[in-house]
């Protein structure tokens, strides 16, 4: 597999992650104020200079414990706080 297949895997399952996130904070009607917050704060951290320019380094492709692991992060990158249960739906999807 490529070297820099990486950054195509998490730039496109963050985004889908984030999708997900917004529809999530809508259905339950979380104020446009927490969600943007929440929102921005996980974008902040996807695109952060330092983490993309880590990302955009040549690479294998890491396990899925460890992408996981990075969705974890980021989806906890803000005021939110997903359960465990919460959060395997979330990379599952």
């Amino acid at each position: 597999m490529s070297l820099l297949a990486m950054p195509m895997l998490v730039v496109n399952m963050g985004a889908e992650m984030m999708f997900i996130l917004e529809q999530r904070l809508k259905a339950q009607s979380i104020s446009a104020d927490k969600s943007g917050k929440v929102l921005n704060d996980v974008a902040g951290t996807m695109f952060n200079k330092a983490w993309i320019e880590q990302l955009f380094t040549p690479q294998a492709v890491h396990s899925v414990a460890a992408v996981r692991k990075i969705f974890d992060r980021l989806a906890h990158s803000s005021i939110m706080r997903l359960s465990e249960t919460s959060m395997d739906k979330l990379f599952d999807l």
